[in-house]
């Protein structure tokens, strides 16, 4: 394996997933800090608003983590949402309201916050797919050997049903047999016993050895 085919593979491994997502958790946990320690309120101690602040920093970002990574237990539009929600905490941070400034500078935020908010939703939404994936990658050989037990089982009872299938016909042919042996060749009379089939030859109309003369001429 050479070493671009290594590098790809380590790029699009879930690994790769989660570094990335993880720096990008750990970098919005301190555009969020910074915002909810300026809006919590004054009479907080400082060592109680930065606690505070850290405490539902991390909380918010692994919210939305957690969120869009269990959408399918949950409304489908909540997570962009919440990525919506990431943007405007963004824009917060970023004094993109003030329109005081520039349009430049307002238009270079507000692109920003969009971007970053886009960005987290993706991220979270691919390391959802790409876990579901490694999962299901995981649990394919116990599903194969599943399976594998399950042809088993059907070829077992294929077997059965041959064996069963091949014993009626076995007893069909000899059943067949045995009405032949017990049918008169002489009129085709079916009886139950050799004793009543022999009972009836001795006087069966249609028995050579039991014309009389005048009736064979």
């Amino acid at each position: 394996m050479d070493h671009f085919t290594k590098i790809g593979r380590a790029i699009t491994s879930l690994g790769a997933v989660i570094f990335v997502q993880m720096l990008w958790v750990g970098a919005m946990i301190f555009f969020s800090h910074t915002l909810f320690t300026d809006v919590l309120p004054s009479y907080m101690t400082p060592w109680e608003k930065k606690v505070a602040a850290w405490f539902i920093a991390f909380a918010w970002e692994f919210i939305v983590l957690v969120t869009t990574c269990n959408v399918k237990f949950i409304n489908k539009h909540i997570p962009p949402f919440m990525a919506i929600c990431s943007g405007i905490i963004l824009l917060y941070f970023l004094d993109a309201f003030d329109w005081s400034q520039p349009a430049l500078v307002i238009s270079e935020r507000w692109f920003v916050s969009i971007l970053i908010a886009t960005v987290n939703f993706i991220l979270s939404d691919l390391f959802y797919k790409r876990w579901m994936e490694f999962n299901e990658s995981i649990s394919l050989p116990g599903q194969v050997n599943e399976l594998q037990s399950e042809v088993n089982q059907l070829r077992s009872q294929l077997n059965d049903s041959q064996s069963s299938l091949n014993e009626a016909r076995s007893l069909k042919a000899f059943k067949a047999k045995i009405e032949r042996e017990l049918t008169c060749k002489h009129c085709n009379t079916p009886f139950e016993s050799y004793g009543s089939l022999h009972a009836h030859k001795g006087h069966c109309s249609k028995n050579p050895k039991n014309l009389t003369p005048s009736m064979t001429q």
